[in-house]
């Protein structure tokens, strides 16, 4: 049986789906709006998963880590340690030829040893001792050796916290027992340079009360700086505040106040807009930060980024100088027990004193990770773009085209947003524009699925009654193979009708002949569309079918002779096995050629058929079956593309009603193999080659032969009668010409 394939795979573009995907698109955006922070939080989960799988950028070197570790509290004491023990620190730094010192830790109290000193010397005082008497028995305080000390150093910065920093508009006034409300002189570090843009003043976080060092420590430290780090909605510390406003100053965190000191003191910029914060800068280098001034931190990665020293092994001067000489070098708790520490996305349990250092090391080097305005102009205008073109994919591909599509559109962003963050920095958002993809192809894939479903089945009741199931099945998933209206395509046509089936009608009782004629028609249909034949029309007792539309078949001429084969030898078996038909003969007639193929008919109503000289040129054959006394008549093109493998015999040249043109035509008696004897029409085809080669005596000889093997074949008959019709001049090519059809 021949087999039907799709020649191309091109669609029918689907205006309805891709206005849904546009309508779904806004749908899309509108959800963005009203819920941008919740995609916000996914985008920085996102975030997470994407700065991990870059590359690590290494770190500068120049910042190292004094731990109060373990070890340091097993050998000085439970921290917090006396001030004394921090001055021996400093100045074991110092010697160290550290360049800048930084505690992220907290002096707002004085030193415990130091409040019992003052007691002790309140007392002797009120026994009549002087001040100077006292300060030789008792010595210098542990504050006054840590600031002595840091005075010494010269580059030393201390921490402070905020109490209760939020959005301004947002305050509660609550007073934070401890806290000052007021800036006490010197004050914290804050910009030197404030740009205030024109317009309304920006909502900033700001603090309600703050907690510095006590005054001896603050007077003598070079600076100070917030070390307040906040965490995003899920817990994680992503970002740094460069600046909180306090009492009308705007304040600098530990990290900028340290790289300040590393820098030598250079010039720091803010600049303001009714917006919030347009821009950070120190010592010229300007800090990507948001609208509230948030940095995002570009965490460095892998084992101890930054090296870490004891505190007890610098006091003791067990490191290598070569190792902390020209360095920053932070002072911080690490200790487990003591919980200074946060989750970050490189780190589930990181101390903080190592976000600081981080924050610092991304100032040395300028490496920051961005996130602007123009990032999420960037995420917004992409998603547009993937929907408008994810619409026209669905809308216009097949559905494996249209997810390659997607893939493709989805592995490109995701690719593009990837390169901007290892080469740029850039922070672009990929869950909004990916989930977009994702969704809109579900939803219009799914929309486009039940609206052809629909077609689908609107379809295939139309056409159920002359397709194959399987040929339907092709041709509503290739909707190429079915193209309204019509078209040039290269086909083979057949036509079968009953031999004297006016007589049969005459004879036979109407109802017992529709029986008769239903049964046959069941039969014969059956084998042309099991062969992926159609068929046209079914008219009496004639039968009209084409191959090669609506779908191209591997090779139609083929699957027609096939199919004429396959009716006759059903035929033969309902002779044998019905009474009925123990006298019905039918003609088969197959062209094969160019012909118009599609919807002919009205408005309201037409068939999908086949018209052109093809199709005249079967139908003339099958009444030339009854000239001939044969009953499988084909033009010899039909022959020569359905290849080798049948018996037949060429019979010359015939010229239809209705047509000038000669045509070579072909009676074809069975397949290979089968129970017809091949030797009678190779014979035959050798007489036809005698008598074109004009060799008349042996053509004659060798029909006379076949005659008496087979005194009832007509074409050997009618040929012996042309030959001696004129024996002195003998035709050179066997024409036959007709009158009827």
């Amino acid at each position: 049986m021949a087999s039907a394939k799709p020649s191309h795979t091109a669609l029918r573009f689907s205006w309805r789906t891709f206005l849904f995907g546009i309508v779904l698109l806004g749908l899309m955006l509108a959800v963005h709006d009203r819920f941008h922070g919740a995609f916000e939080r996914m985008d920085l989960i996102a975030y997470d998963l994407r700065i991990n799988t870059i590359a690590p950028h290494p770190s500068s070197g120049l910042v190292a880590i004094a731990m109060i570790d373990d070890r340091s509290i097993a050998q000085l004491g439970q921290w917090p340690w006396p001030r004394l023990v921090l001055a021996r620190l400093v100045d074991a730094l110092k010697d160290y030829k550290v360049k800048v010192i930084g505690f992220d830790a907290i002096f707002s109290e004085a030193d415990k040893s130091d409040v019992t000193r003052g007691e002790i010397g309140e007392k002797l005082a009120g026994l009549g001792l002087k001040h100077e008497a006292i300060g030789e028995v008792l010595g210098p305080g542990n504050d006054q050796a840590f600031a002595a000390a840091m005075k010494s150093q010269g580059l030393t910065v201390l921490g402070y916290a905020f109490g209760g920093h939020h959005s301004q508009g947002h305050s509660v006034s609550v007073k934070t027992v401890g806290y000052l409300d007021k800036i006490r002189p010197p004050g914290p570090l804050g910009y030197g340079i404030v740009r205030q843009a024109p317009g309304k003043s920006p909502q900033l976080i700001e603090a309600q009360a703050y907690s510095p060092p006590i005054p001896l420590l603050n007077d003598a430290a070079h600076s100070i700086g917030y070390f307040d780090v906040d965490a995003d909605a899920d817990g994680e510390i992503r970002a740094d505040m460069t600046v909180i406003r306090f009492d009308g100053r705007y304040c600098v965190p530990l990290f900028i106040a340290v790289a300040d000191a590393y820098a030598g003191g250079a010039p720091m910029v803010l600049g303001l807009d009714p917006d919030g914060v347009s821009g950070v800068s120190v010592a010229g280098e300007r800090i990507p930060v948001d609208d509230q001034g948030l940095m995002l931190v570009n965490f460095r990665r892998g084992a101890n980024p930054f090296p870490h020293y004891s505190i007890s092994d610098i006091i003791n001067r067990r490191i290598a100088p070569e190792k902390l000489a020209g360095k920053i070098v932070l002072v911080g708790a690490t200790a487990h027990g003591l919980g200074d520490r946060g989750v970050t996305p490189v780190d589930g349990d990181m101390p903080r004193v190592e976000i600081h250092a981080n924050a610092i090391d991304n100032m040395i080097q300028g490496d920051f990770i961005r996130r602007p305005i123009e990032a999420q102009e960037i995420a917004i205008g992409a998603t547009i773009l993937i929907g408008i073109v994810m619409s026209l994919g669905v809308a216009w591909l097949s559905a494996l085209s249209s997810a390659a599509l997607g893939v493709i559109l989805l592995v490109g962003y995701y690719a593009y947003a990837q390169t901007r963050l290892l080469q740029d920095g850039l922070v672009i958002g990929v869950v909004f524009p990916l989930l977009t993809a994702i969704l809109m192809y579900m939803f219009l894939a799914g929309y486009r699925y039940i609206t052809e479903g629909r077609e689908k089945h609107h379809l295939r009741v139309a056409f159920e009654h002359y397709l194959h199931p399987d040929v339907i099945s092709t041709v509503l998933d290739q909707r190429d193979g079915l193209k309204l209206g019509g078209e040039r395509r290269h086909m083979s046509i057949l036509f079968a009708d009953i031999v004297n089936y006016t007589g049969l009608s005459e004879r036979t009782d109407p109802v017992a002949l529709v029986a008769l004629l239903n049964d046959y028609m069941t039969k014969m249909t059956d084998h042309i569309m099991e062969s992926g034949g159609v068929v046209d029309k079914i008219r009496g007792d004639g039968i009209m079918a084409f191959w090669g539309a609506p779908l191209e078949v591997a090779n139609h001429a083929r699957a027609a002779i096939d199919s004429g084969l396959a009716m006759l030898k059903e035929l033969e078996a309902m002779r044998t096995h019905d009474p009925r038909f123990a006298e019905i003969d039918i003609g088969v007639g197959i062209a094969t050629g160019d012909a118009i193929v599609g919807n002919f008919g009205g408005q309201r109503r037409f068939d999908y058929s086949v018209i052109g000289d093809t199709v005249n040129l079967a139908s003339r054959l099958e009444g030339l079956t009854r000239q001939f006394k044969v009953h499988l008549l084909v033009s010899r093109v039909t022959y020569t593309e359905a290849g080798a493998g049948y018996i037949g015999r060429e019979l010359g040249l015939v010229k239809v009603k209705g047509k000038e043109l000669l045509v070579p035509i072909v009676d074809v008696a069975g397949r290979d193999n089968d129970s017809v004897d091949p030797s009678f029409y190779r014979h035959f085809a050798d007489a036809l080659a005698m008598i074109r080669a004009g060799n008349i005596f042996s053509a004659r000889a060798e029909l006379e032969r076949l005659g008496q093997a087979r005194p009832n074949d007509t074409p050997v008959r009618l040929y012996l009668d042309r030959l001696a019709a004129d024996p002195e001049h003998p035709p050179a090519e066997m024409v036959f010409e007709f009158d009827t059809k």
